[in-house]
């Protein structure tokens, strides 16, 4: 199950990420107003925020290779922070190892299945992706890959398939309308109201 599902506590932090409002993730939320079993993906989402704001040497200085040894989250925040600061050849390294020995943890698909991606290792990363059990963030990313291998085939096919498990998502939404940008017609109209949507909200 999604641990961003709409019934789920983090729904509204995880839209907020969606939507881009990265600072408002950073500074609207505090991991401790969350139940103790969310906030550890409250803490990585924030990461992810950083690193999308391009604050990757900032999330290094924060997670050392010694904290990142007790957590595959961590771990892999590291990993991916390593890739987006120029080291690319041990950030993709290590998340072949992480993917390898904790492949079924969902952050661990997302981050380094990014950094596999983005290191032209996207057979690797929709492997790895193909573990998920109802994540949209791991649909988006498998929809992203096929998209760039011009598969939009098997993109449709998986953005369509996350409706099984959330009907009315942001994220289901979104992988849909990346699709239709691709295919035209009344789906790229359909695709305009979605980021029409998406636009209206603060700092996106």
């Amino acid at each position: 199950m999604d641990p961003f599902s709409t019934d789920s506590e983090l729904v509204n932090i995880h839209t907020a990420f969606t939507q881009a409002q990265y600072n408002l993730v950073l500074s609207d939320y505090e991991a401790t107003s969350f139940s103790e079993s969310n906030r550890p993906a409250v803490q990585v989402l924030q990461y992810r925020a950083q690193l999308a704001l391009g604050q990757a040497s900032k999330v290094l200085s924060t997670i050392s290779a010694s904290k990142a040894s007790s957590s595959p989250d961590l771990a892999v925040v590291r990993s991916l922070a390593l890739y987006l600061n120029g080291s690319e050849d041990d950030a993709a390294s290590q998340a072949e190892s992480l993917a390898e020995q904790h492949g079924r943890n969902v952050n661990v698909q997302i981050l380094a299945g990014t950094v596999l991606a983005r290191a032209g290792k996207q057979e690797q990363a929709l492997q790895l992706l193909a573990k998920h059990e109802g994540s949209l963030d791991a649909v988006a990313l498998i929809v992203q890959i096929h998209l760039s291998q011009n598969r939009v085939d098997l993109a449709r096919k998986e953005a369509q398939s996350a409706r099984a498990f959330s009907q009315d998502a942001l994220g289901v939404n979104l992988c849909e309308a990346w699709v239709g940008m691709r295919t035209g017609g009344d789906a790229y109209q359909a695709a305009f109201y979605v980021f029409e949507e998406l636009a209206q909200g603060p700092s996106t």
